[in-house]
């Protein structure tokens, strides 16, 4: 869809910031880090850093609680989706096989 009508800045912010958080697991990223990547301020980031810990998407770095990262419900998520592809593929194998005997 490429109607900008229905876009929302804030859920674009948010969604954008889970990208910035992407592949600082082991390091996180502190606020003013994360302002300075979105060229946005260090208060909007602590906003929408809340909602995303609330929600399991991001959380305070266990080593540092001024670095975040990204937290574990996208991992959650991004398992469900490979082992659904995975029975997927079985599947369309399986039915591969059957409509391949000879009878």
């Amino acid at each position: 869809m490429s109607d900008t009508k229905y876009l929302s800045n804030q859920i674009c912010r948010v969604l954008r910031l889970q990208k910035v958080l992407a592949g600082h697991e082991n390091t996180g990223l502190t606020i003013s880090e994360i302002a300075n990547k979105m060229d946005t301020t260090a208060s909007q980031v602590l906003r929408d850093l809340a909602n995303l810990q609330n929600e399991g998407f991001a959380e305070r770095c266990p080593w540092d609680d001024n670095r975040w990262r990204l937290g574990i419900a996208l991992a959650q998520i991004s398992n469900k989706v490979r082992i659904n592809l995975d029975q997927a593929q079985l599947q369309l194998q399986q039915d591969i096989t059957n409509y391949s005997k000879v009878f």
